[in-house]
């Protein structure tokens, strides 16, 4: 299977560094755990007051699912305080206060390779000030981590799990914190001492989504097209994501071939709110190196793609199919169907 990225907007992973003390109970220093979904359009775009108002009712929703936590880790140089989690449909995100308990400026250090939620890694995550952090005696700093799974976990009890490196940096603080602020700080090579390795462990319950389908009773969708047939064979939306998968069907192979999704000129698949709000924030596609043969003897190039974050969730989905010609896409091309959930 190759992977096309499909649309990538929006989600800044924050890799900030507190050098001064701050207040260890700082009410305003974490944004609400719904502002992870917030979207602001930018001036002109089109739709802006229609994705306002969806985006506003999402957080809503969002905020709806979160649940508090009192879990605390304690190692000998740092007290983590689990704030909040949200545990939906292979998705989480936890927002947690750590202070450096030490006389000593520490660095924390760690990446998405070790995240885990009961020992399944995470495909798509990011957060903010979890993987880089520079940290005062005595300092606190909130901390947010999201991601989606890499493979499946069935609803009920798990733990998330973030392993991280605590070094001394004392002795150069502020070249540090400098370093650390773009991502190019490795205390191991500035001979850094390593305090400790440690663990933030916190139990969630995974729960499943609400998740609705444009497919009835799970009947595939077709349309006849010019030269193919569109089937639709998955359209399912949950709070936090959303997974599609259909198939282009040919005549014969040679049909297929003549119709590529990748070449000089291809086609491929935009989603897009019937209302004309923003919706999608992050999405993958996959498509395979070939078409393939059906049982009826057609041929069908079968493409996914699946939703990792999305702003708002629409009632119904414009499936849009694209043409690239060489010099950009062919509007004129363009054929629409609609996914209504």
């Amino acid at each position: 299977m190759k992977t096309m990225m499909k649309a990538l907007l929006s989600l800044t992973l924050l890799l900030a560094v507190a050098l001064c003390a701050l207040p260890v109970h700082a009410e305003d220093s974490l944004p609400p755990l719904s502002d992870l979904f917030l979207y602001e359009p930018s001036e002109g775009e089109e739709n802006a007051e229609a994705t306002r108002a969806a985006n506003a009712a999402y957080r809503e929703t969002i905020d709806a699912l979160a649940q508090p936590s009192d879990v605390v880790c304690e190692s000998e140089a740092l007290r983590f305080e689990a704030l909040q989690y949200l545990a939906v449909d292979d998705f989480t995100l936890l927002t947690w206060r750590v202070t450096n308990l030490t006389d000593k400026t520490v660095f924390l250090t760690t990446s998405e390779f070790y995240a885990a939620f009961s020992g399944i890694e995470y495909d798509v995550c990011g957060g903010w000030q979890w993987d880089s952090l520079v940290l005062a005696p005595g300092a606190s700093a909130d901390a947010r981590f999201h991601g989606t799974l890499w493979s499946h976990f069935e609803p009920g009890e798990g733990e998330f799990t973030l392993d991280m490196k605590v070094y001394d940096v004392s002795q150069d603080a502020e070249e540090a914190a400098e370093m650390a602020a773009v991502g190019t700080f490795s205390p191991a090579e500035s001979g850094c001492p390593l305090l400790e390795e440690t663990r933030l462990a916190v139990p969630m319950t995974m729960t499943a989504g609400n998740v609705r389908s444009a497919l009835k009773d799970g009947a595939p969708l077709e349309w006849e097209m010019d030269g193919y047939t569109l089937r639709v064979t998955q359209a399912e939306m949950s709070e936090v994501g959303a997974r599609f998968a259909l198939e282009r069907i040919y005549a014969s192979r040679d049909a297929a071939l003549a119709d590529p999704p990748d070449g000089e000129t291809f086609w491929d698949y935009e989603l897009r709110s019937a209302d004309g709000a923003k919706w999608v924030s992050t999405a993958y596609g996959n498509i395979p190196d070939a078409p393939v043969e059906l049982e009826d003897g057609r041929w069908a190039w079968q493409y996914s793609t699946r939703v990792y974050y999305m702003v708002c969730q629409p009632e119904t989905v414009v499936l849009r199919a694209r043409r690239f010609t060489g010099n950009g896409y062919d509007e004129s091309a363009n054929v629409d169907v609609e996914l209504q959930f």
